[in-house]
């Protein structure tokens, strides 16, 4: 036991796991973004961090980036062609989920690109609602393109190089507050979502 969380909680550890997933090759970190599209109980920031740290900013960076797009898109693409029926049942018995779809469908460029922009958003549930409401195909891939690239982009800066934090006390500081602003910022656009939801 007192060897994983030496694993987990040391520079040298750390270095152990970013070199074992580095072995596993680079597709491997796309594969890994790709399913938490499908799976959404896999902690994105956590592979994305994996991804960075193993494979170097820029290609960790761009196989997250890739992985997400493709996955999230995917999912849109399954719900809108094969399972458009059934998701739109399950909508229509909770409220909630009725009014964001009423409003992705008034508002959707805008509302989904902040939506999908933010790290903590559940974006498996957002690709779903997507699916079922009016947002053209080419629309919501374009949303992807560009709310993914700053959502993957911002877990990356925070997350990349994280052996440093070991020695960088004021840079491990500065991520978690980071990471605590983009979480408070996620749940006041969605508190205003819940009031605009609501007023319609």
């Amino acid at each position: 036991m007192q060897k994983y969380i030496e694993l987990f909680t040391t520079k040298e550890g750390l270095e152990q796991i970013f070199e074992a997933f580095d072995g596993l090759g680079i597709f491997v970190g796309l594969l890994l973004v790709f399913i938490e599209s499908f799976l959404p109980f896999l902690p994105l920031i956590v592979i994305v961090i994996l991804n960075t740290n193993a494979y170097g900013f820029f290609i960790g960076f761009l196989m997250s980036y890739l992985g997400s797009v493709l996955g999230s898109y995917s999912v849109f693409l399954v719900v809108r062609n094969f399972l458009k029926a059934p998701a739109t049942r399950y909508i229509n018995k909770h409220k909630t989920l009725i009014k964001m779809r009423e409003f992705i469908d008034k508002r959707g460029f805008t509302f989904l690109f902040i939506l999908m922009s933010l790290p903590f958003t559940p974006s498996s549930v957002v690709n779903v609602i997507a699916g079922v409401s009016n947002v053209k195909k080419r629309v919501y891939l374009y949303i992807l393109i560009g709310a993914k690239f700053i959502m993957i982009l911002s877990i990356s800066i925070v997350g990349h190089d994280v052996t440093t934090f070991f020695t960088s006390p004021t840079r491990l500081i500065l991520s978690v507050v980071f990471l605590v602003v983009l979480y408070v910022i996620s749940k006041l656009y969605e508190r205003y979502l819940n009031r605009k939801m609501n007023s319609n």
